[in-house]
């Protein structure tokens, strides 16, 4: 099940190239996205140019007097997810987006699904900078691990007694089992030193997706709650007008028009401009 937005806005319908990107699900933004960015990873390295190098997530970057500070982690925070480091890799992480993906996004929507899979991206990436900076580490982190297990925490939130069927050995288990057990050997992974696997961004991933499943997407209730202000806004300020038009009638009906003062009057044609804007007269 994908959540497909309305297509039609405010201003009209938009371009057919935008129609086909708004019609998108966001488990195939994302896997066009990186899809074609690992593409252009292998072409560029067949060029002996490493993207990593660029696009990766660095703490610090080796240089002739040791390490400097990489100031351009922040950007890195976001384009490390879409690099990876093999076909078995990206294979992997899409895998498990489209299994666990899916049927989240198809009562979330698509938008606060984006929020919630950048989202555990850049925090998992942060944990694993952190690291690096603290050891003076100049290696590079890639891979959207960290974004798919805030989507596999949440799926374990949401339905921890779902069955999901292994590969290998071919048996069902429950998602709050197998993800469990996933995030069980990071925290023994990240315990040891010299691995090679990025522990601290799977954990920092699956912390927002359990911080996701108990506080919910709060930008989106950020802009409902606007939403409700303004109305209640809108309901009050057009209260207070029908208020004003009823006494004004009434005074029209007991003393005539010629009783309004200035402002009653303004009121009054204001009003009226408003109705035939409404009416097309």
């Amino acid at each position: 099940m994908a959540f497909r937005p309305n297509w039609y806005d405010e201003n009209g319908p938009r371009t057919s190239f935008g129609r086909s990107l708004q019609d998108w699900s966001a488990f195939k933004l994302i896997a066009v996205a990186t899809l074609g960015v690992f593409v252009l990873q292998m072409v560029f390295q067949t060029a002996g140019i490493g993207l990593s190098a660029w696009f990766g997530l660095h703490a610090w970057y080796a240089t002739a007097d040791g390490v400097t500070f990489n100031y351009l982690f922040p950007v890195q925070l976001v384009t490390y997810m879409l690099l990876h480091a093999g076909t078995s890799h990206i294979l992997w992480n899409m895998f498990f987006l489209w299994m666990f993906g899916r049927e989240l996004e198809g009562i979330m929507g698509r938008a606060s699904f984006l929020r919630m899979y950048v989202a555990g991206g850049v925090f998992g990436g942060l944990c694993q900078w952190a690291l690096a900076l603290v050891e003076g580490s100049p290696g590079s982190t890639i891979g959207a691990s960290g974004a798919v297990y805030t989507v596999m925490a949440l799926y374990a939130c949401k339905w921890p007694r779902r069955q999901i069927l292994l590969l290998i050995p071919p048996m069902p288990v429950p998602a709050a089992l197998l993800i469990g057990l996933k995030v069980f050997f990071d925290i023994q992974g990240a315990m040891q030193p010299g691995s090679n696997t990025a522990h601290l961004a799977h954990l920092g991933g699956a912390l927002v997706g359990v911080l996701w499943f108990k506080r919910g997407d709060v930008v989106q209730q950020v802009q409902m709650k606007r939403r409700r202000e303004k109305a209640q806004k809108d309901a009050e300020a057009h209260s207070g007008e029908r208020r004003e038009m009823d006494r004004i009638l009434a005074k029209i009906q007991a003393s005539g028009l010629g009783s309004l003062d200035k402002s009653e009057r303004s009121f009054l044609d204001k009003r009226s401009r408003e109705l035939r804007q409404k009416t097309g007269r």
